[in-house]
């Protein structure tokens, strides 16, 4: 009777310890877990992500289903099983694993840190220092995933910055890289195009600042302002300025200004019967105020069709 008494009192004790087990940290977003904290998590939920890192460096796509639970149209196990397809080799090399809880939860979310190698069926190859969230139900199972990645230097593509803008009379400039701008430069050639194929005066002296610098195709420069707009365009019967790419950019670690490089194809007919058809390069400068401000100009005749 005391032996039972002795174990009763060893499974009562250990109970009280694991529903006292260590919280630390807090959730502050406006969730039903807001202000919970954190407890670790299990061996178990590691060995399932570990596993899954092992399947995935595989390459096959074969063992998706035996980790990852959503299985509908659209769901993490297509997204995973379209990802190998275009995949000639990966190889992801864990260096941490670390298990969280959120106390009085189901579901265990597993931190990977690791790298990663990758070569991908179109030649590419990439090289990847990663940050992982997988979020594991108590079946075992994947129920979602996050990456956060940090680019080396000696990445092959998607770095942050690159290229060099050359200005010897600018020791500040000289040297600085480039980055993708983001402030609505392609929103505002669409519209800007848009605009002046209708040959919209208003519209597209909105998207302008009030002199515009122009270094047109032929070395000729000169300051187009709004006001003038009408008079250009009372010069056409139609206009037709199709895009064929467009690039923002903007100088690292610089104001917002930005330039967008647009290549196009454009074909005006004058009143007169005239019919001017070229294929342009131009830069368009952004201004702080998110206003077209300088436009720098370069044109070729069209190809040719081969006979």
């Amino acid at each position: 009777m005391k032996k039972i008494v002795f174990m009763f009192a060893i499974i009562a004790t250990t109970s009280g310890l694991m529903a006292q087990a260590p919280a630390a940290g807090k959730i502050f977003i406006s969730t039903k877990n807001e202000g919970k904290k954190f407890q670790l998590g299990s061996d178990k939920s590691v060995d399932i992500v570990v596993n899954n890192i092992k399947s995935y460096n595989l390459n096959d796509g074969t063992d998706v289903a035996q980790y990852v639970a959503d299985s509908n149209p659209g769901s993490l196990q297509s997204m995973i099983a379209d990802w190998h397809k275009g995949m000639k080799m990966l190889n992801e090399v864990p260096h941490a694993a670390f298990p969280i809880k959120v106390q009085g939860g189901e579901n265990e979310t597993v931190f990977i840190l690791a790298d990663e190698d990758r070569v991908y069926k179109n030649g590419s190859t990439q090289k990847l220092s990663v940050i992982e969230l997988f979020d594991v139900t108590p079946q075992g199972k994947i129920a979602s995933f996050n990456q956060y990645i940090q680019i080396p230097a000696t990445n092959e593509f998607g770095q942050t910055t690159g290229g060099k803008f050359f200005a010897p009379g600018n020791k500040k400039l000289d040297g600085t890289t480039f980055q993708f701008s983001n402030r609505g430069e392609i929103e505002t050639m669409e519209k800007f195009m848009k605009a002046y194929n209708v040959m919209d005066a208003a519209t597209c002296a909105s998207l302008m600042a009030d002199s515009v610098k122009m270094h047109d195709f032929d070395g000729n420069v000169f300051f187009l302002t709004k006001a003038m707009l009408p008079g250009v365009f009372a010069e056409y019967t139609s206009l037709d300025w199709k895009p064929l790419s467009m690039i923002p950019l903007k100088l690292t670690d610089t104001d917002p200004a930005s330039a967008i490089m647009v290549n196009a194809t454009e074909k005006r007919v004058m009143k007169d019967g005239t019919v001017w058809e070229k294929e342009l390069l131009e830069s368009f400068y952004i201004d702080n105020a998110g206003k077209i401000s300088e436009v720098y100009q370069f044109s070729k005749g069209l190809d040719k069709k081969s006979k």
